[in-house]
């Protein structure tokens, strides 16, 4: 592998992972500016998307909301680099997780692209992809790994990819389970982010395996 290649390499998981976990810091700094009025448990994700004035206007409003959309957006952007950083450039993931991570990845760009009060259709088929794929590409890297290397994080993302999905669909039927609506839907959400994260770890750990395998094959060749 080419220097400049494995030097990215070596940073990419950190990369990724900051890219992701932005997103909790600006939900957390936006949410703080509707001043009380939003609930994390009555208000979906994308509510912080667009600005909230209330039903009579007088409401706090904020412009924040464009970092809300930023940041889905950067989401989004960082599951379509890995995707291709993992397959194309490493070569460490088969084809079907990288397909369900782009897909996502697409979804996280559209929710960020096309805010919930202007464009609901569009923003809820990205939301849709986003929380499916995302957790079925948690779920596929997670047992792509395990016959190599398996352990604490492959079962945590495991765990994740299924209550990510189990997530989706409680929200999709109204099924909050005593959570409120906003509660079962982060349920999805979070389990999907955080199930990239793992996967992050995961890829390190699969990437780091092959190499070793690569070395010892090398040094049997040259004996």
């Amino acid at each position: 592998m080419p220097s400049h290649v494995l030097e990215t390499s070596k940073r990419t998981p950190l990369y990724l992972t900051v890219a992701v976990l932005q997103f909790f810091v600006v939900e957390f700094l936006v949410a703080g500016t509707w001043r009380g009025h939003y609930s994390y448990s009555a208000n979906f994700i994308s509510d912080l998307g667009v600005p909230f004035c209330g039903t009579d206007g007088t409401a706090p409003c904020s412009r924040t909301s464009l970092l809300m959309d930023a940041a889905f957006v950067m989401v989004g952007v960082a599951y379509v680099v890995g995707a291709v950083l993992w397959y194309r450039v490493e070569r460490v993931l088969p084809l079907v997780p990288v397909v369900f991570l782009v897909v996502a990845g697409i979804g996280g760009v559209v929710v960020g692209l096309a805010p919930s009060n202007t464009h609901w259709e569009v923003h809820s088929l990205g939301a849709t992809l986003f929380l499916i794929f995302g957790s079925l590409f948690t779920l596929t890297t997670a047992l792509t790994v395990w016959p190599h290397r398996s352990g604490p994080a492959t079962y945590v993302a495991l765990a994740l990819g299924v209550i990510g999905l189990v997530g989706y669909f409680c929200f999709t039927y109204s099924w909050d389970l005593g959570l409120g609506v906003g509660g079962i839907e982060r349920v999805a959400a979070y389990s999907a982010i955080l199930g990239f994260v793992v996967c992050v770890h995961l890829v390190t750990q699969l990437q780091s395996v092959r190499r070793s395998a690569d070395v010892r094959v090398g040094d049997k060749a040259g004996a």
